[in-house]
C-alpha cells in the first residue's frame, strides 16, 4: 500500500479514536431512525446504505444514488408484545378520592412487565447529485412498574423532530484497501433537531393521583444543532465488499438542562454480496456486520450487529440476524412506488446480554417516487 493512503488510514483512525474517547460515560436517551427493513437485519446499515436509510446512519451512501427519489409519506409503527396491556392497565387509572385501592390493584396486575410503542412520520428528497434532505416526527412512550415490595411507576415519553441535510462527494483517487482497489465517498449531515420529554418515577403514594394523563404528558422541551459525519468505501473484489464509518452527532450538543443532549456515537460496518456471477446473482444475497459505541458501559456483545438479507423474487426480500445477541426477523416488499416492510427485533434492557429481552414488533409502509 503505497505510504500517503497508509498516512490517511493511520489519520483517519487517530480521528476517530479521538472522537470516541471523548464520549460521555453516562448520557441521555437518544433515538436513531431505522427502518423496518435495519431492524429486520439485526440493525445493520452502515455499509449497506443504498436506501433512505443513508439520510440517518451513513451520509455518505448518497453517494450511491444513481436517480433522484422522494417520499412524500414514510410512516411506521414499533410495539412491543406487552403494550396492549400495560397500555390498557395505564388508561383505566383515575384520581377520584376513592380510586388509590382500584389504581394499586391495575398496576400490581403488570408488575415486572414494560409498555413500548413508537409512531414515526417522515418525507425525505434523495438527489443523484450526491444531496439529501428529511423531514421526521417520532413519538415513543415506555412505562413500566417494578419492585413489588415498594412498587413504582416508570413512564419515559419522547417527541422529537428533525430536519435534515445531507452530502455525499467521492474521493479524488481511487485507493487501494485489503489489496483491492477502492472507490469511496465521504459524507456529512447538518441536523435542526427539537425535543418535548418527561421521565417520571411514581411510587404507592402518588397513585391515587394518577392518570394517562399525568403519566404521559411532556414537561420538558428543548431544540438543537448537530452534524454527522460518514465514509463508504467499495472494493473491487468477486464479492462487492463494502467497509462503512459513521460518528452521528458530532458536537453532542445539549437540547437543553432539562432535556439532556444529542448522544454521540461511533459505528463501524462492512458488507459482502458472497454470490459471485452476474449482478442478478450477486444481489440475491446481502450479509452485513456492524459495531455500534455510544459510550455506555453495556458489554461489547451487546453493540454488534450482524445481518443478512435474501431476495426471493424481484422486489421481494426476507430478512434475519442478531441484534445485542437476539435473533431479528422480517420480509420487505416492493410493488411499483410502494413499499411494505415488517420486522421483529430484541432489545436488551439490561447491562448484560440474555438479561432481560424487549421482544417489539414493527411495521412500515412508504411511497417512494
Amino acid at each position: 500500500m503505497p505510504n500517503r493512503y497508509k498516512s490517511r488510514i493511520i489519520a483517519l483512525s487517530m480521528f476517530l479514536s479521538c472522537l470516541l474517547a471523548a464520549m460521555p460515560a453516562q448520557a441521555d436517551k437518544n433515538f436513531v431512525y431505522e427502518s423496518a427493513r435495519t431492524l429486520g437485519m439485526g440493525g445493520t446499515s452502515v455499509a449497506i446504505a443504498d436506501d433512505h436509510q443513508a439520510l440517518f446512519t451513513n451520509p455518505a451512501g448518497l453517494g450511491l444514488q444513481q436517480k433522484s427519489s422522494y417520499s412524500v409519506i414514510n410512516a411506521m409503527i414499533k410495539q412491543n408484545e406487552d403494550y396492549s396491556k400495560v397500555n390498557g392497565k395505564i388508561n383505566n387509572l383515575s384520581d377520584e378520592d376513592t380510586s388509590r385501592a382500584a389504581n394499586f390493584s391495575n398496576l400490581m396486575e403488570i408488575i415486572g412487565e414494560t409498555g413500548y410503542q413508537a409512531w414515526s412520520a417522515m418525507s425525505y428528497y434523495m438527489g443523484a447529485t450526491g444531496f439529501g434532505m428529511a423531514a421526521y416526527y417520532h413519538d415513543s412512550e415506555r412505562f413500566s412498574v417494578e419492585n413489588p415490595a415498594n412498587p413504582v411507576v416508570k413512564s419515559e415519553v419522547y417527541q422529537d423532530a428533525v430536519l435534515t441535510g445531507s452530502i455525499a462527494r467521492g474521493f479524488n483517487e481511487s485507493q487501494i484497501l485489503f489489496k483491492d482497489r477502492t472507490i469511496g465517498w465521504w459524507g456529512a449531515t447538518m441536523k435542526v433537531a427539537t425535543r418535548k420529554m418527561t421521565e417520571q418515577s411514581y411510587y404507592a403514594r402518588d397513585f391515587a393521583a394518577l392518570t394517562p394523563g399525568v403519566l404521559k404528558d411532556t414537561d420538558r422541551s428543548g431544540a438543537t444543532l448537530d452534524f454527522d459525519l460518514g465514509a463508504l468505501w467499495q472494493l473491487n473484489n468477486p464479492w462487492q465488499s463494502s467497509i462503512g464509518l459513521f460518528v452521528g452527532n458530532v458536537l453532542s450538543t445539549d437540547y437543553s438542562e432539562e432535556a439532556g443532549n444529542l448522544e454521540r456515537q461511533f459505528a463501524i460496518g462492512t458488507s459482502i454480496k458472497p454470490l459471485t456471477g452476474p449482478p442478478e446473482r450477486n444481489k440475491k444475497l446481502i450479509l452485513a456486520a456492524d459495531y455500534w459505541e455510544n459510550g455506555d458501559d453495556r458489554t461489547a456483545l451487546t453493540k454488534l450487529r450482524l445481518g443478512m438479507q435474501i431476495e426471493l423474487a424481484e422486489g421481494v426480500h426476507l430478512l434475519g440476524g442478531l441484534r445485542g445477541g437476539y435473533p431479528t426477523a422480517g420480509f420487505s416488499v416492493r410493488w411499483h412506488d410502494l413499499s411494505v416492510q415488517a420486522a421483529t427485533y430484541g432489545e436488551e434492557l439490561g447491562q448484560r446480554p440474555g438479561e432481560k429481552e424487549d421482544r417489539r414488533y414493527t411495521a412500515s409502509f412508504n411511497l417512494e417516487f
